[in-house]
């Protein structure tokens, strides 16, 4: 008796019995993954239970993105299938497969980051990086392989019954009409969907700027009430302001509506000697925007405002309050080329500018990462740096610090033992078992954060000691809050404390007003305006107001939210919140509420829309502000297109040690004036590129311009204090013009420096040497004379 065989040869047309399988097993792989994600939540102590409602939904809103890929996929295998046998069934596998692995990607990211990923797939190897993403791909490529495989070997015969209930397939369908219109959550959306749905939006949005005004975000200078200076007794004497920039530091941490309180006990007990806002954002979800939003109010552009290719015209603090006589400085313990903070610094001629470069021997790095890299100097070496800094004490001071201990990776001195102190402060805490949880996950996160919180304690200490103190308004507040902890909702992540504290300061209070980094700017202006009379600008194109209201909603206020790189995301006008194309309306407490008012959410919509519109366009075109009305100045020198093309062909892509090498090939060969042309392009790309500063200062002194040669170089040393190839390159400057004095008077910086060098010391002889010899010629010509 002949045996039927009915599993079709490669030679066979594939039909959907054959289809439908796959399809199966697509869905049955999703709902793995989901019952994965929870699963990782729930140990990670993001969540109290595992099994509940949220999950279900996942589970729908994956059957229904089974739907939609078996639908489309449909068509392709028939097609396929009538072209070869066997090709429509390859191609569908490998598609399914595909979408698994991103799904899983996908999820992978979500357990981390504790956010959805949205159209930048290259933020997939954005992580707490304890897996890198290689492996990630390779492991997760390689389960969902097996998985796949074994189900989909199982899956026929569960076609089989399911084909014999015809209508089982009706109520799949409707399943699937059903939940084109719930209620899609990140952690209860498919991914995979998302992300697709994301990018399609990102690719075809043309939103441009249509309007007639040509700067349309510029008003006039109004006068308002002074909200902000009422709550001091100022001196005659103009205020230093000191500016706090903390890295991740959100409301999650301190005040009475914080998540995980007790990490931060220092700061805790400040914010109730301060002003304290409890309803407050930042205008971004990461950490580089914050300081452009804290000094200038300013919009943001595609990628950030420091990272526009372009010049803006534009007012901050530090270019206003320097034309009324305050000194600026910028103090951070990383790398000030990262999201070109010397570019937009040096721009704004901030008189001290302190980064990595700046500290030299006696200050200790943070502990390098798995890839070999460290952020710099963590936070008390940072404020320890900054005790050795002079001032003129004469002048009021403006003076903002960026901190980076509270930073992924979190690899503070001393971790251990920081660890150690976060576990004993969760002994004595009132947090539930999944907070405890999550803490026990995350210690070296919270370690940090005790670690900042000793850094700040020590900062304000010391700073207590000084005579300036009492006349001293200090503002802290976080950049961001913690991407790397979870937030419940997608306003959690730009939800920070704001500290203003001064021993000038009437009595503490805890202002509701909902307000923004952005509205720092515009209330300090105000504030030394009205008192003090500075000069303020007729126009001003700031993107805040006041700091303080009536209420805890104004309903003209806009706060556009920067997520990440890739533009505004999110937008706040009033009492409603818009996320994802979703309109929420806010409560008092800042939670969500589901908003059932039409009008609003259209409104809102438009608002947004017509804000990036703006946004986009002030910064690519530099439309912020008029010249006349711009206090920063374009400074650096323009080129021509010949000029533009030899550059171009001198080096490739944005490797500037490359093109800086190149330039120094060309000053040795004595063609200075090529040289000098390539130096000036790289230092409009990366201004504090020290090495080609200290070489265009070298080609100067070798053409005798002496004088230029000693600006150039003492401006560089003042930049990098601690790089002794500055000190070498004008001491070489001293010799050659013949003035040993000066190098002799510079001896003194080099000692105060720390510089200790064979070949600093050899020119210091020298320079003493010809010091001597030039006496003694002196003495000669004396005797000459006599005789």
């Amino acid at each position: 008796m002949q045996v039927q065989n009915n599993i079709p040869t490669n030679s066979e047309r594939r039909s959907l019995s054959d289809f439908v399988p796959l399809v199966f097993t697509f869905f049955a792989c999703l709902v793995l993954l989901s019952l994965y994600q929870y699963l990782r939540l729930y140990v990670d102590g993001v969540l109290d239970g595992f099994l509940n409602k949220s999950l279900f939904l996942l589970i729908l809103h994956n059957l229904g993105f089974a739907a939609i890929a078996g639908l489309v996929l449909a068509f392709a295998f028939n097609l396929l299938e009538e072209k070869k046998a066997g090709l429509g069934i390859k191609v569908v596998k490998i598609t399914l497969f595909a979408l698994l692995v991103v799904e899983g990607l996908l999820i992978e990211y979500y357990v981390r980051q504790y956010e959805i990923l949205e159209n930048n797939i290259f933020n997939l190897a954005i992580g707490k990086g304890d897996v890198l993403p290689v492996l990630s791909v390779v492991s997760i490529g390689v389960v969902i392989y097996f998985v796949f495989n074994y189900l989909y070997q199982r899956m026929s015969t569960v076609y089989r019954v399911v084909s014999k209930m015809y209508p089982f397939t009706i109520v799949l369908f409707s399943l699937f009409l059903a939940i084109l219109n719930s209620d899609k959550k990140p952690i209860n959306e498919n991914k995979t969907q998302h992300f697709l749905v994301s990018v399609y939006e990102n690719l075809t949005d043309f939103n441009t700027y249509e309007g007639s005004v040509k700067f349309p975000l510029v008003k006039k200078y109004q006068k308002d009430d002074d909200r902000l200076g009422a709550h001091f007794n100022l001196s005659e004497q103009k205020p230093n302001i000191v500016v706090l920039i903390i890295d991740g530091l959100g409301a999650d941490f301190i005040g009475k509506k914080a998540s995980y309180s007790g990490f931060t006990p220092f700061l805790e007990k400040l914010s109730q000697k301060s002003l304290y806002w409890e309803n407050y954002l930042s205008n971004s979800g990461i950490g580089a925007p914050a300081m452009t939003s804290i000094t200038g109010s300013l919009p943001f552009g595609e990628i950030g405002f420091t990272n526009a290719d372009n010049f803006v015209h534009r007012q901050t603090l530090f270019s206003l309050l320097k034309k009324n006589g305050y000194q600026t400085a910028f103090y951070y313990g990383g790398n000030s080329a990262l999201n070109h903070f010397d570019k937009f610094l040096e721009e704004e001629q901030v008189d001290l500018v302190l980064d990595k470069k700046g500290f030299g021997d006696g200050y200790t790095l943070q502990t390098e990462d798995g890839a070999g890299v460290t952020l710099g100097y963590p936070d008390k070496e940072l404020f320890k740096k900054w005790s050795t800094v002079t001032l003129d004490d004469t002048m009021p001071k403006f003076e903002v610090f960026q901190t980076t201990s509270t930073k992924s990776p979190y690899a503070v001195p001393n971790l251990e033992m920081y660890e150690e102190q976060a576990l004993a402060q969760l002994k004595s805490s009132n947090l539930s078992e999944s907070q405890k949880r999550l803490v026990r996950k995350n210690t070296e996160i919270f370690a940090s954060l005790l670690y900042m919180d000793e850094a700040m304690r020590s900062f304000i200490t010391s700073f207590d000691q000084r005579p300036e103190y009492h006349n001293t308004i200090f503002i802290i507040t976080g950049s961001h809050n913690l991407n790397d902890l979870p937030q419940y909702n997608e306003l959690g992540r730009y939800k920070v404390p704001l500290l203003v504290f001064s021993p000038m300061l009437k009595h503490p209070q805890e202002i509701q007003t909902l307000a923004s980094h952005a509205d720092i700017a515009p209330s300090l202006v105000q504030l030394l305006e009205t008192k003090y009379k500075i000069n303020i600008p007729e126009q001003v194109a700031w993107l805040g107001d006041n700091l303080i209201s009536d209420s805890v909603f104004s309903e003209a206020k806009s706060i556009p939210l920067f997520r990440d790189a890739q533009r505004v995301k999110e937008y706040v006008l009033g009492d409603h919140f818009i996320s994802s194309r979703t309109v929420s309306k806010l409560d008092k407490n800042l939670k969500l509420i589901d908003s059932e008012d039409d009008a609003k959410s259209n409104l809102l919509k438009a608002s947004l829309k017509e804000f990036r519109a703006i946004n986009s366009y002030v910064v690519e075109n530099d439309k912020l502000i008029p010249l006349k009305n711009s206090l920063v100045v374009m400074t650096t020198p323009e080129f021509s297109k010949t000029d533009l093309i030899w550059i171009e062909s001198m080096f490739n892509g944005k490797d500037f040690d490359n093109a800086y090498a190149s330039a120094k090939k060309l000053a040795f060969d004595k063609e200075w004036d090529r040289a000098l042309l390539l130096c000036n392009y790289i230092l409009t790309k990366i201004p504090s590129h020290a090495d080609t500063e200290i070489l265009m200062g070298r080609i100067y002194a070798w053409k005798t311009d002496y004088a230029k040669a000693e600006r150039l170089l003492k401006k560089a040393i003042q930049k990098y204090p601690v790089y002794e190839d500055g000190y070498a390159a004008l001491l070489d400057v001293y010799f050659w013009a013949k003035q040993p004095q000066k190098a002799m008077q510079l001896m003194k910086l080099v000692k105060s420096n720390n510089i200790n060098s064979e070949e600093i010391a050899h020119k210091i002889n020298r320079a003493s040497t010809q010091l001597k010899e030039e006496a003694t010629k002196k003495d000669q010509l004396v005797t000459s004379e006599y005789e």
